[in-house]
């Protein structure tokens, strides 16, 4: 999802300016407040800053009844007043931030979506997901540290230099010859920054990716006692991540020495002059003590700001990466305009079908067959046989490079995306629920099914006596990914979905291999008894399948090499008998 290429500095200004212009106008009512709070702030700091004459002039040189009383309630007022304008900028900032990088991750989490499945198979899922998150984040840090952060501490910044100004315009002048050498070093290290962070990326996906695999593969891990070889992978990824977090962190941490040594180095000089001002007459106590204050409050903003446009760097890098995926032209299927009728079953036909998966070999070869309207049949091969993809082809997940899949004799690549997938329904023993009730994820399978409908598709999939368990029946929660139900439980589940559908074409993928043989049977004369009228596809390894259906066919190499009734093949086949040995198939309804 990610290139390699170098990212100038210009580049990233460019695309850190984009994000601004994009995100800031829907909201400018808001930033408008923040604007005057932001003006405030500055206001309000140089006021305190100036205040420093009058108390060191009206309170110790020239003290009068009741000074010190007036001074230290203008120096609160101040201080409460900025403390006010303080907080409703940093209130708003988090909120443009927060809004803003939600606006974000909403567009790349679509974008990556809206890519076909050739693309989304050669990306880590769980690695997309941590980029998207930290590139999504960096769109809101963008516009606030430039738009909020950065205006805050240059309007502070112009505030106290205009204090300094009028204590002493000469001092003011020397001060300028310290800004060139910060802007040397932090624009000398803008280009490490952003480089460093290109690379931290890849390292944070890298970890997140490795984490989610050994979760995701928890049983396995547990059953091999592989806890201690898992933990040994993950702490070598977020070492190798950290180690760049520091790398990134030891060059942005060298702005604050650096000012720092300059900043000391101009305090002393400005001590010997104020010395000679004052010893003269030039100058009062509070003219310097207000230069000098205004001087400490102002290196204050300008650290700040320093930290900022490094931090800057590395929040533009990604978000220029976020805009080399959003620029990126979604890899999608062109799908045709050619419609299905709804209540109709559509005879299927595979003409000299070949695909393979890049450089591989290939995955399939002249496959050919015809799927009459309303057959059930098996498909069965030894694994690599070609099984999965010969589906994910008749799904249209990928186009062959070689022949034709019609539809009634429409070439599927003619009908529409809403057509093609509404007649088809995908039930795979990888079972995939969203974290909601029984009666949401069955839902999903037809957005518009009513309550009827969800209950007569768990009755058909042998739901009730889970139901009846529950303390909410089908309103009941299934957890993430259905971790509240058993594996039997959650196959059930998906082919209630799947009949929720009332799809014409049903391909079905190991669909009761968590089940015992009793519910299969029951399972099977139940779905195949709803779904009358419907081309049944069953991609299976199970004897017991081949019961239910009138033809199989058996794969091998990607070839199609025999296709008969299961007894016929059972006579006569190596193939076949090769795959079930020591099975005799009946046939069943």
């Amino acid at each position: 999802m990610l290139d390699d290429r170098e990212i100038s500095s210009l580049e990233a200004l460019s695309n850190g300016w984009r994000v601004i212009r994009e995100a800031l106008p829907p909201l400018w009512k808001t930033y408008a407040i923040s604007v005057v709070c932001m003006v405030g702030v500055a206001f309000f700091t140089g006021a305190l800053a100036n205040s420093t004459k009058t108390i060191v002039n009206g309170v110790f040189v020239d003290a009068t009844p009741g000074a010190a009383w007036r001074v230290a309630g203008l120096v609160i007022a101040i201080s409460a007043a900025k403390s006010l304008m303080t907080y409703g900028s940093a209130l708003i900032a988090a909120i443009f931030n927060r809004s803003i990088s939600i606006t974000y991750q909403k567009k790349l989490f679509e974008h990556i979506l809206n890519q076909d499945v050739a693309y989304l198979a050669r990306e880590h899922p769980p690695r997309q997901m941590a980029v998207l998150m930290q590139i999504g984040r960096s769109a809101g840090r963008v516009v606030m540290g430039v738009c909020n952060r950065a205006v805050v501490e240059v309007l502070t910044l112009i505030a106290l230099l205009g204090v300094m100004v009028m204590q002493d315009p000469g001092m003011t002048l020397l001060c300028g010859v310290v800004f060139p050498l910060i802007f040397w070093l932090v624009s000398h290290l803008s280009k490490k920054i952003r480089s460093a962070t290109k690379r931290e990326l890849k390292l944070a996906g890298r970890y997140f990716e490795v984490g989610s695999e050994i979760f995701d593969g928890i049983k396995t891990v547990k059953s091999f006692q592989m806890e201690e070889a898992s933990i040994a992978r993950f702490d070598a990824a977020v070492d190798k991540a950290e180690k760049r977090v520091l790398h990134v962190a030891r060059i942005s941490a060298t702005t604050v020495p650096m000012m720092e040594l300059l900043g000391g180095l101009v305090i002393g000089l400005f001590v010997v002059y104020g010395a000679w001002q004052t010893a003269d007459g030039s100058r009062t106590p509070g003219e310097f003590a207000a230069f000098i204050t205004a001087f400490l409050m102002a290196y204050q903003p300008a650290e700040r700001l320093s930290r900022i446009w490094v931090d800057m760097q590395k929040q533009m890098v990604l978000v220029t990466q976020m805009y080399d995926v959003l620029d990126r032209e979604p890899v999608r299927m062109r799908y045709g305009t050619a419609d299905l009728p709804r209540a109709h079953t559509p005879e299927i036909a595979l003409q000299d079908v070949s695909f393979r998966y890049g450089e591989d070999a290939a995955a399939l070869t002249g496959v050919s067959t015809v799927i009459p309207a309303g057959e059930r049949v098996a498909v069965v091969g030894s694994s690599g046989a070609g099984k999965t993809t010969l589906i994910d082809i008749l799904q249209r997940f990928y186009d062959p490079q070689e022949g034709k899949v019609t539809l009634d004799g429409t070439d599927i690549r003619d009908i529409s995306h809403e057509a093609l997938h509404r007649s088809i329904a995908f039930i795979s023993q990888d079972v995939f629920l969203f974290d909601g009730t029984l009666a949401q994820n069955i839902a999903d399978g037809n957005p518009d099914a009513s309550r009827e409908d969800i209950e007569q598709a768990a009755r058909r999939a042998c739901l009730e006596d889970v139901i009846a368990t529950l303390p909410k029946g089908l309103d009941s929660p299934v957890g993430p990914n259905g971790q509240a139900l058993s594996g039997g439980q959650r196959q059930r589940l998906a082919i209630a979905r799947g009949i929720a559908k009332k799809a014409s074409i049903y391909i079905f993928d190991e669909i009761t291999s968590a089940l015992d043989p009793e519910n299969e049977r029951a399972i099977m004369a139940s779905v195949i008894a709803a779904l009358d009228g419907a081309t049944l596809i069953f991609v299976t390894h199970r004897p017991s399948t081949l019961a239910y259906v009138e033809r199989v066919i058996v794969m091998s190499e990607g070839r199609l090499v025999a296709s008969d009734t299961p007894a016929a093949l059972a006579q006569d086949n190596p193939a076949f008998n090769s795959l079930f040995e020591d099975t005799t198939p009946g046939h069943a309804g």
